[in-house]
C-alpha cells in the first residue's frame, strides 16, 4: 500500500493528516489485508510514509511532532 491509498482510505473515515492516515492503517491492517499480504503492504506504507517525511517512533507508529501519541496515551492509562 502507499501513502496516497491510505490517505484515500484516511479521508473516506473522516481523518484529517498523514500520519493519521498511517496509523489508522497500522492499527487496522489486520482487518483490511489477508495474513499473506498484511507484512509486505504495511512495509510499502512505511516506506512509502518515510519517503515523504513522516517520522517514526521505535513502538512502530508514525509520530506527530517528537512524542509518539500512542506511547504517551498507554502511559497515562497505565497510572
Amino acid at each position: 500500500m502507499n501513502l496516497e491509498t491510505a490517505r484515500e482510505w484516511g479521508k473516506e473515515a473522516g481523518l484529517s493528516d498523514d500520519v493519521e492516515f498511517v496509523n489508522n492503517i497500522l492499527l487496522h491492517g489486520v482487518n483490511l489485508f489477508s495474513y499473506g499480504t498484511l507484512a509486505k503492504e504495511i512495509d510499502e506504507l512505511r516506506k512509502d510514509a518515510k519517503a515523504h517525511g513522516i517520522k517514526f517512533h521505535k513502538c512502530g507508529m508514525a509520530m506527530k511532532g517528537k512524542k509518539c501519541y500512542f506511547c504517551e496515551k498507554f502511559k497515562r492509562l497505565k497510572k
